[in-house]
């Protein structure tokens, strides 16, 4: 398990030690773990969201006709030159 140091100040380092009874790291782990959730949940949400708004611009027709192989293989080609295919 990894190890992270920080700083509170005095008055909160004292006020903590009155309460021995609490496991100070097990809380900040918690809260560390909440953090993170919180921060990974907006990126999926953001993902989604940039998702529907690009699906919606999509014209379904146009792509019922197109040759989405070809267009691939065009992006590649273009991307990485016509040597790597």
């Amino acid at each position: 398990m990894g190890s992270v140091s920080f700083r509170v100040p005095d008055e909160v380092k004292a006020r903590m030690e009155e309460h021995d009874e609490v496991n100070w790291s097990a809380v900040l782990r918690d809260h560390i773990e909440e953090e993170l959730h919180s921060l990974e949940s907006r990126n999926i949400a953001h993902a989604v969201a940039t998702s529907e708004r690009l699906s919606s611009a999509i014209d379904a027709d146009e792509v019922a006709t197109t040759n989405t192989a070809e267009t691939i293989r065009e992006f590649r080609d273009t991307r990485y030159g016509e040597e790597q295919t």
